[in-house]
């Protein structure tokens, strides 16, 4: 299959770029991104299959870059920011306008005539924006738009999961972490993994069920953890599909 991925210079976006390498279902990677970047080598790391497309504005995509994604069967939607880093305005048009405005481009790239598009989202997230979170309210809003998108006759292609990890843990160093996140990662991080495990999404583990649900079939899913008529995970289903039993 061929999957198209933001964020790959991130903590969850660099895990997802891995296990893309790594993956035979998948066949082809565009990464979208603002600048070059060098790709990960290693062991069982295939980057014959992948291809850095520099793409500056992510709120248009122009017929040329279209055509470049042409067939692609699947997005994960990985680029995100920490609200702590931008302004309120900044943090709607990365959190919320971005998505919206791919998974509209991406809808009719497919040749099978669906698309999976997976956005990653957060524990937090309130699509009532009923939260007192800032984040919570704008992860909120775009799931809630993109699952809106999905029932639109010119969108009918769509097939959405919004996940919601809890506390990212990259189980590497990983130079993409801003200061704070380094020393909770070094202080909170631990502790929650001996007494609260539930809370924990292991980059690692994380970037193998948004792969999996990118390269699956689309259908909504059931069980404990599941929302939104089979189209939100919380983070239990995110653990509970990865393998892990709490």
């Amino acid at each position: 299959m061929h999957i198209i991925l933001t964020g790959a210079t991130g903590t969850v976006g660099s895990a997802v770029l891995r296990q893309c390498l790594t993956s035979p279902n998948v066949t082809k990677l565009s990464i979208l991104s603002r600048r070059e970047f060098a790709l990960p080598t290693g062991d069982n790391l295939n980057t014959s299959k992948a291809e850095i497309i520099v793409h500056a504005n992510y709120t248009e995509y122009p017929s040329e870059l279209l055509d470049k994604l042409k067939g692609g069967d699947s997005c994960i939607w990985a680029q995100g920011i920490s609200q702590s880093q931008v302004s309120k305005d900044e943090y709607v048009q990365i959190t919320h306008d971005y998505p919206l405005a791919a998974a509209k481009a991406f809808s009719s790239l497919s040749n099978s005539g669906k698309f999976n598009f997976v956005y990653v989202s957060g524990e937090g997230a309130d699509p009532t924006e009923k939260t007192f979170m800032y984040f919570g309210k704008v992860k909120g809003r775009a799931e809630k738009a993109l699952l809106s998108l999905s029932t639109q006759p010119d969108h009918g292609a769509l097939r959405l999961f919004n996940v919601r990890p809890g506390y990212v843990w990259p189980e590497e160093y990983d130079r993409a972490r801003s200061l704070p996140q380094k020393f909770l990662d070094r202080t909170l991080a631990p502790i929650l993994e001996r007494c609260a495990p539930s809370q924990m999404s292991p980059t690692r583990l994380l970037a193998s069920v948004l792969v999996d649900l990118a390269t699956g079939d689309g259908e909504p899913l059931s069980g404990d953890g599941i929302e939104a008529e089979g189209r939100t995970l919380r983070n239990v289903a995110v653990r509970r599909l990865a393998g892990l039993n709490d």
